[in-house]
């Protein structure tokens, strides 16, 4: 278990340990009664609430689970899918002719990743099974990319917070969760301000909440707190963007020395709030081109969450940020 992240050690293996809110939590005191689509940021607990119900980890209840960006082939849903479930219902027509433990459960994890033409096939496998004994579950952080044939058949389960109190229940649990449990079964301390600091940062993504938390017990400092770091590299961003005599493999070289795959999203932070304020107050030139800036980050930011390969996402924002500003 050492070995483990924590954020891996602590996923929560049951529903009173995971932390959900209220209105999601109040929809599954009876189990799943229906076919359910969960989607929303990611780090939310999507996939891990979708794993306690289907028994995963009580191994209690027959359970077929698929993820969607590996198996994306339509031929998934006859050599998986609808072996699985043909096999499990056993002739019987009624669902009401089987015990409530024998309910099957199909999981399709990162369903977003899934091509049209593999989405419309499967309507007909949802149709006939769900009259069966089969239950289906989805996940996606992208609710728009799932088509309104598969969403008609599914209830919809918004794990994004819909209002101030919800985002304010939300970190309020999670403080208590770090504090209350982690940190006196870890045997470690973290400043309480530290602490707040680290999960406004991160939410609503429980698992970046852990590993800053992490991150913090080995090295008694978190990501923030590297701020002199961040700005000497920021300042080298911006000099990139202006320094017209750097070509193409200067700039991958330093991208792929200071941040590499794993730091790509500090272009969108260094471009965003801070370059705005530098621009008010050094580069008055900047101002109406910050439009067009804040449409290039919103665009490609989207991408780090797919298979997209984060150096390239990161040289072709930096591109087109060099081309936004290249008279100036």
């Amino acid at each position: 278990m050492k070995n483990l992240l924590l954020s891996e050690r602590w996923r929560p293996k049951t529903i009173e340990s995971i932390i959900l809110l209220p209105r999601i939590r109040k929809l599954f005191e009876e189990g799943i009664q229906q076919n359910f689509i969960f989607y929303g940021n990611f780090g939310t607990g999507k996939t891990t609430l979708a794993r306690i119900l289907i028994g995963k980890y009580s191994k209690n209840k027959p359970y077929l689970e698929i993820n969607s960006s590996l198996y994306t082939s339509i031929d998934t849903l006859r050599s998986k899918i609808d072996e699985f479930c043909s096999k499990v219902y056993m002739g019987l027509d009624l669902i009401d002719e089987l015990p409530r433990d024998s309910i099957k459960y199909v999981f399709l994890d990162e369903f977003d990743r899934t091509s049209i033409q593999y989405q419309d096939a499967l309507k007909a496998y949802i149709e006939e099974y769900s009259n069966r004994n089969v239950r289906f579950i989805f996940t996606t952080n992208h609710i728009n990319k799932i088509s309104l044939g598969i969403r008609s058949r599914l209830v919809e389960v918004d794990f994004d917070c819909h209002n101030p109190q919800e985002e304010k229940y939300l970190k309020s649990e999670i403080f208590k969760k770090i504090v209350n449990q982690i940190c006196q079964a870890e045997n470690f301390t973290i400043p309480k301000e530290n602490l707040i600091k680290i999960i406004n940062k991160k939410f609503p993504d429980l698992r970046s909440i852990l590993i800053e938390v992490d991150r913090f017990r080995i090295t008694g400092e978190s990501s923030h707190q590297s701020s002199n770091n961040n700005l000497k590299l920021q300042k080298q961003m911006w000099d990139i963007i202006y320094d017209k005599s750097l070509d193409f493999e200067k700039i991958y070289h330093w991208t792929m020395d200071n941040l590499g795959p794993d730091r790509i999203d500090l272009i969108f932070e260094f471009f965003g709030r801070p370059f705005i304020e530098f621009s008010l107050n050094e580069k008055r030139d900047n101002i109406e081109k910050l439009f067009e800036l804040n449409y290039i980050l919103c665009e490609h930011q989207k991408l780090l969450e797919t298979n997209t390969d984060p150096v390239i996402l990161g040289l072709t924002v930096i591109g087109k940020i060099r081309d936004l500003f290249k008279n100036n």
